[in-house]
């Protein structure tokens, strides 16, 4: 009996024995395991807090720049990063002082996919931007300009210079009229429409007739292959995760990040930023100049539509018309030569909006009177308008601005980015499409016979 029980106990204690020997094993390859995921977590946590700190402090975005601010921007190099922190607590670690027992040895790692700034073309940029301007509660007078996009539509639709230009084709296409001269001999009676000097205008830069002081203008011009919109996009696949688009909030975003026309920002290449958003030129004045265009002609569109419905201003040159000796002559060219000189009053005026928008000023989006007079037009001067209220120069900036489309205007808010920081010493290579929101990353270690394979993605948003 007591043999049996010997032989009993002696199998009982060996498959026990084995069961505790694979509960040991099966424990410790877990202890690996957990010990790796802690890892990478740690490791995918410590990449995310790399990100760029002048980007963030200039533009409250969030991202990890793969050039990692000296180096040729590339995926390798976020994943040597994330290598070097897993690495940190796993291999590493036997090395240390009652180091864990069966530590895994890191063998990969990789980095599946990832997401920038530019994925789905800007998209993520913009919906970063969004949350910064919400939770700054920015808010502007910019935000008047979404109210009267319409009335904005309505004046890019007409052509008064067009106009202006098919009535002095048709006074230049009329035939003049002729009388003897002294000599008996007949000539032509020249036109001497007063309006002509101020047609002459009309090819002269709209920045030198309003008298803008070029000291706000930065005169670098910067090389505009070199960024994100011209030179050819990377990285700009969307994992298809819902952003955020909201106009107003993204245009108080740019107002408060950016600058423009004589509030521009330090450490920048271009000092008219917001003016770059809005026309995508190589340098400030060129971005100016083309303002000052569309100002000019949103002026001039409503000026024009108000000297011509004018009676009494019709009168004025009505009046100045009938002076003249051709018209005395040929009946015909009077009402050619009022409607010059109806014009041309609009254009004097326009002119003088301008120069007041540009200046600080306000004018209304649509004028409910007028200072336009025939007398200016006769006596060969420009004049110069006040302050009547309406809309500063911020609102027809804005409006500018939201007549780009949302993508063009996200890639060159990107442009801007990336001159701005490749501005900063030690950023020479940053690119907002190398700009990580976020990876999935996947870890494959090695702890004796045991290997383990760990995926993770991690994400600002």
């Amino acid at each position: 009996m007591k043999g049996y029980l010997t032989v009993f106990l002696a199998l009982t204690l060996s498959v026990m024995t084995g069961f505790i020997l694979l509960l040991a094993g099966m424990a410790v390859k877990n202890a690996g395991k957990v010990r790796l995921e802690c890892a990478v977590d740690t490791g995918m946590n410590a990449v995310l807090a790399e990100f760029h700190t002048e980007l963030f402090e200039r533009y409250g975005l969030l991202y990890v720049d793969a050039s990692y601010l000296e180096k040729a921007p590339a995926i390798s190099n976020v994943e040597g990063r994330l290598k070097y922190y897993v690495d940190a607590n796993t291999t590493q670690l036997p090395e240390q002082r009652n180091a864990p027992w069966g530590s895994p040895a890191v063998e990969q790692v990789r980095i599946l996919s990832f997401e920038t700034a530019a994925a789905d073309q800007g998209a993520s940029m913009r919906s970063q931007a969004v949350c910064y301007a919400e939770d700054l509660e920015l808010c502007g007078d910019e935000r008047d300009a979404f109210g009267q996009m319409e009335e904005i539509r309505a004046l890019e639709a007409e052509d008064p210079m067009g106009e202006w230009m098919s009535v002095m084709a048709t006074l230049a296409g009329m035939e003049l009229p002729c009388i003897q001269n002294e000599k008996g001999e007949w000539e032509e009676v020249p036109l001497s429409n007063p309006a002509d000097w101020v047609f002459g205008l009309v090819g002269s830069s709209i920045l030198y007739l309003t008298r803008v002081d070029g000291a706000y203008l930065n005169p670098a011009r910067v090389s505009l292959q070199e960024y994100i919109s011209h030179r050819g996009m990377e990285n700009s696949t969307a994992s298809g995760r819902v952003y955020r688009e909201e106009k107003e909030l993204f245009l108080s975003y740019l107002f408060d990040r950016m600058g423009y026309f004589e509030n521009g920002r330090d450490g920048s290449l271009l000092d008219c930023q917001l003016e770059y958003l809005a026309y995508g030129g190589d340098s400030d004045l060129e971005n100016m100049e083309a303002v000052a265009k569309t100002l000019l002609k949103w002026r001039f569109a409503d000026n024009a539509s108000r000297a011509r419905a004018d009676g009494d201003l019709r009168s004025q040159a009505a009046a100045a018309a009938q002076e003249l000796l051709v018209v005395a002559l040929k009946a015909e060219f009077s009402e050619p030569v009022v409607e010059s000189i109806l014009y041309a009053c609009a254009f004097l005026e326009s002119i003088a909006d301008v120069e007041s928008i540009l200046a600080g000023g306000s004018v209304p989006l649509r004028k409910s009177g007028h200072t336009m007079s025939v007398s200016h037009v006769l006596n060969g001067n420009l004049y110069r308008g006040g302050d009547g209220g309406g809309w500063s120069y911020r609102q027809y900036l804005a409006a500018m601005v939201l007549l780009a489309g949302e993508e063009e205007l996200n890639l060159r808010a990107m442009d801007i980015m990336e001159m701005d920081l490749r501005y900063q010493d030690g950023n020479r290579n940053f690119a907002m499409d190398w700009c990580l929101e976020r990876l999935e990353a996947r870890v494959t270690a090695r702890s004796g016979r045991d290997r383990y394979e760990i995926w993770r993605k991690y994400g600002y948003y």
